[in-house]
């Protein structure tokens, strides 16, 4: 998979003198990562290809155990009210992969700011880099999920009134274009909610970019 970065507070360097092998982890991680699609439920564009959250987080989680990677590292009680756990950490690093509706960006932010701050332990270690996964604008997606230029406008805006300080570096996931591309398809008990899968298969597909940098590719999914 290729991707998109943007750094903030000093996360590059952050990476560069203390997190090296735990960057390189993740890294193998995203270039391992496939193109996972399922057909949308949604009004208006029923049975069309788009991107896959389910299998994507679990390609990752799945990924980075094997690598001793911490996945659904609770949050401590005292700071229940924002959520129950963290996606992915190891060594004071969060890894919150946020494929869900754009407002839960700012909670992933903030409360990792506060985490900073307040030196929680993150797999015996402090708070020290906060790595978030979307995916870019260019995948076909169900309507009102965060998207990496969207994630990149609001942290972009937040950063320039100083509103968080810990080092954090944004990733956003690239569909590859062209003809005869790879990806999986996975279908579920329940189009909509469920994360119980039916079958999964490698495919091939088509995957032709918009006409302009709004535009979403279409994928076109070779009959088997």
């Amino acid at each position: 998979m290729k991707t998109k970065i943007t750094d903030y507070n000093g996360a590059a360097s952050k990476i560069q003198q203390a997190c090296t092998k735990e960057w390189a982890e993740l890294e193998d991680a995203l270039k391992s990562l496939p193109s996972y699609l399922k057909s949308s439920d949604q009004a208006g564009i029923q049975g069309r290809p788009i991107f896959d959250p389910i299998a994507t987080n679990a390609f990752m989680r799945s990924y980075l155990e094997r690598k001793g990677w911490k996945t659904k590292i609770p949050i401590p009680t005292k700071y229940r009210f924002l959520g129950t756990d963290i996606d992915l950490g190891r060594s004071g690093i969060i890894v919150e992969v946020q494929f869900s509706n754009y407002p839960f960006l700012l909670n992933n932010v903030l409360r990792s700011e506060l985490f900073y701050k307040m030196e929680v332990e993150v797999d015996s270690k402090k708070t020290k880099l906060v790595i978030i996964i979307t995916k870019g604008h260019i995948f076909p997606a169900s309507n009102s999920t965060l998207y990496y230029e969207q994630a990149k406008n609001q942290m972009d805006e937040l950063a320039a009134h100083n509103v968080f300080a810990v080092p954090t570096r944004l990733v956003g996931l690239m569909t590859p274009t062209g003809k005869n591309l790879p990806a999986v398809w996975t279908t579920y008990k329940d189009p909509r909610y469920s994360r119980t899968i039916t079958t999964q298969k490698n495919i091939r597909c088509d995957i032709s970019p918009g006409r302009s940098e709004k535009s979403r590719s279409s994928i076109t999914i070779h009959k088997v």
